[in-house]
């Protein structure tokens, strides 16, 4: 089930206070910070579930590995220095407040992607064999999309709500820019943003104000843009996330991811 801050403001306080006061406070001062709900029909839920198959599916190098989707070049810029300049090697992953799938998404076109480069490179890669990276294939704007980036996430722990949680105060965090400047608390309708701390002093549970549903590493190539998409039906990931319910087996994964992206 996801669970988040302004859930809990509307259950008595008494009855989640302690155990919310067990959630550490965020500190570190640099982080990438990432909303997630439905997107082209799929609940953020099944999402998830996907998404922790794959790190699963992850082995050698690749070993607890997951790729997450970031629609913004000038946010996937902004990533980049983040690590580069600040350190930054944590994601946070926050579920936005609405998690129904709106009625004008729910039979979208999906688009997989297939290869990948480093941001500022020019050698193209095959995404690795078990990671399964899809955007819809409009955007919000009604055009048809033309690129895409990812995260390259790891986390030893399975990707669940309220698996390596934190408690986070926004007001202690400003945007940073592709070029390296600081602006803003406040990040509108971006889903996905670099944070720099600009603060020194400790920050206290009462300053937070967001719950941190889950959280995982960056690890290297931190973030990367995406290429060679190709057009798939609503139905091949709706199969695919119904075989997953049933228990669909490590081996079983890759094979579908293979299928899939061909």
């Amino acid at each position: 089930m996801l669970w988040n801050w302004s859930e809990f403001a509307r259950i008595k306080w008494g009855q989640f206070g302690a155990m919310i006061r067990r959630i550490p406070v965020f500190q570190q001062a640099a982080v990438c910070l990432t909303k997630f709900g439905p997107e082209s029909g799929e609940t953020a839920e099944k999402i998830l579930a996907r998404k922790d198959l794959e790190r699963r599916a992850g082995v050698g190098a690749y070993k607890n590995e997951f790729w997450w989707g970031v629609g913004e070049k000038g946010t996937a810029q902004s990533i980049q220095t983040l690590i580069s300049q600040h350190g930054g090697n944590i994601v946070l992953f926050s579920a936005i407040k609405d998690q129904r799938i709106p009625n004008k998404g729910s039979a979208t076109d999906a688009l997989v992607w297939r290869k990948y480069r480093i941001l500022g490179g020019d050698i193209l890669q095959d995404i690795p064999k078990h990671v399964l990276i899809t955007s819809a294939a409009v955007t919000k704007g009604g055009t048809t999309r033309t690129k895409h980036f990812a995260l390259v996430c790891n986390s030893s722990v399975p990707l669940k709500m309220g698996g390596r949680a934190f408690r986070f105060a926004n007001s202690h965090y400003k945007n940073l820019s592709k070029d390296g400047k600081l602006g803003k608390s406040a990040r509108g309708q971006r889903t996905t943003a670099a944070l720099v701390r600009w603060t020194s002093s400790p920050i206290s549970g009462a300053e937070c104000d967001s719950l941190i549903d889950f959280s995982a590493d960056l690890c290297a190539p931190y973030c990367v843009e995406l290429f060679d998409a190709m057009r798939i039906s609503p139905s091949a990931v709706a199969k695919l996330n119904q075989q997953i319910a049933k228990g669909l087996g490590i081996g079983q994964w890759t094979r579908a991811v293979a299928t899939i992206r061909r």
